[in-house]
């Protein structure tokens, strides 16, 4: 029976492990952002489109932000693999009840997401095939 309650209670505190680090890797994620490139399938978008984006992560929410259009999207975070997992799962618009499976980094203000709109979860931060490049930069302005 203690058998039982040491692998119960390991079990759990790995779980909250792995909670400690979602929650840290979102705390460091949040804030409001300026996209530095877009990229899909190895061709960057028009330099308007990226200018004209803001993105915006507070806690597990998500916001795209382009002209007076607005786009609400859930994120999940795994930072216990190796590159660090995202998952998108947009709250409106005809994606919504979608998960976009990604990947992520943070390093010094910089954030850049490597995501597929289907299909597998890309494997590193190249913009192949159906695979989408983001990097943006925080907004220090306040």
């Amino acid at each position: 029976m203690k058998r039982f309650t040491v692998a119960g209670l390991m079990m759990m505190a790995a779980f909250a492990g792995v909670v400690l680090a979602q929650d840290k890797l979102l705390k460091e994620l949040e804030g409001s952002y300026k996209l530095t490139m877009l990229e899909k399938g190895g061709k960057p978008a028009p330099k308007d489109l990226t200018d004209s984006l803001t993105i915006t992560i507070k806690g597990d929410t998500f916001n795209i932000k382009f002209g007076d259009e607005e786009k609400k999207a859930k994120i999940k975070v795994d930072e216990s693999k190796t590159p660090a997992t995202i998952d998108i799962s947009p709250s409106d618009g005809p994606e919504k009840g979608m998960t976009f499976l990604g990947i992520v980094k943070s390093e010094k203000g910089e954030v850049t997401i490597a995501f597929t709109e289907k299909g597998d979860r890309p494997k590193d931060f190249k913009s192949e095939g159906e695979t989408l490049l983001l990097k943006m930069k925080k907004d220090e302005k306040k």
